[in-house]
This record gives structure tokens, C-alpha cells and sequence, in this order.
């Protein structure tokens, strides 16, 4: 049984009709109307009398807010509404792209990386710089490094450094991002 159930998922426990434990609530009548404070028997009355849920909505406040709604619409709402939050919060994270370059690349292959890059950058992403060097390229970092920076700032337009170019080892590594 245990492989079955999750204790650690959280619940989305609603808290309506008989399990509301306060004495006096602020209640939100079923057509968004408010209906002000009352008696939790008085709403559930209430509640009952169109055919309807007591849930409690805000269990936080003074004193605690209900509405009388369908207890299935409301749950409904519940989830619509955290799946519109989950995904606006997709839509808003920026997206980090790498390209990848050798110290040995030649020219041509450099700038159609640096192309790509660009493109990148056009379309909103973050692009990370990564000069992977290996043995007895390793001794002449500093001019690797120059080169490629010197090459990055005359060839890619409308960028900024978010990290600049760094040597960290045996790899420099630098994030770009959209000026304006």
C-alpha cells in the first residue's frame, strides 16, 4: 500500500461547510455580491438554501472570508487558475542557449557560430560563450582570449555582458544578453 500513496505530495485540502471552524465569517454570495459578516450557521443556511457550498476562501483574514459556490466549480477554478500561474511562469524565464567554440576554429566557422549566436540573441535568449582548450592550447590562453573577445565585440551587435569573458581553467566562459 505504502508504494501507492505519496505523503509528500501536498493536498489541496478546501476547508467547506461542516469543517469550517470559526464562529463569524465575511461571506461572498454566489453571484460575487457581498453579503457581509454573519454567523457560520447563518451562511450555511444560506448556502444550503440555494443548493450550494460554504468554502472557505481566505482562512487568513479577520474575520475569515467564505463564498457560497459549487464546491466542484471551485475546485475547477482552483486548478485553472495554478495552471495559468505555471504557465506564465514558463513563458517569462529566459532561455540560456550555448555555443561552443575550439581555440583552433577557423575563421569562417568562427563567424557562422558568431552568426548563430546572433540569432540568439534577436530572438531573446541568453547566449553562453564556452572556449574549450585542451593540452598545449592551454599556454597561450591570453591571446585565445583576446582573439575571441576581440572577435565577439566586433562581429555580434546589440549585446551586453551579463557575465563578461572569464578564464575559469580551461575554459572561458562568458554570458551575452540584448541591448534594448
Amino acid at each position: 500500500m505504502s508504494k501507492f500513496f505519496n505523503r509528500n505530495k501536498p493536498r489541496n485540502n478546501i476547508i467547506s461547510n461542516h469543517q469550517i471552524k470559526f464562529d463569524t465569517l465575511r461571506i461572498i454570495g454566489s453571484d460575487k455580491t457581498a453579503l457581509g459578516i454573519m454567523s457560520t450557521k447563518k451562511a450555511m443556511n444560506l448556502a444550503k438554501a440555494e443548493n450550494l457550498d460554504l468554502v472557505l476562501v481566505v482562512e487568513n483574514a479577520t474575520p475569515p472570508v467564505a463564498k457560497i459556490i459549487e464546491l466542484n466549480k471551485y475546485r475547477y477554478e482552483q486548478q485553472k487558475n495554478e495552471k495559468e500561474m505555471a504557465k506564465k511562469a514558463r513563458a517569462s524565464r529566459i532561455e540560456v542557449k550555448e555555443v561552443k567554440f575550439k581555440p583552433n576554429i577557423c575563421e569562417h566557422d568562427l563567424f557562422i557560430k558568431l552568426k548563430r549566436a546572433q540569432d540568439f540573441l534577436d530572438s531573446g535568449a541568453k547566449v553562453k560563450i564556452t572556449i574549450q582548450m585542451r593540452g598545449r592550447e592551454n599556454s597561450n590562453s591570453n591571446v585565445v582570449f583576446s582573439h575571441f573577445k576581440e572577435s565577439i565585440d566586433s562581429f555580434l551587435e546589440n549585446f551586453k555582458y551579463d557575465s563578461p569573458l572569464m578564464l575559469n581553467g580551461n575554459r572561458i566562459t562568458g554570458v551575452l544578453y540584448k541591448d534594448g
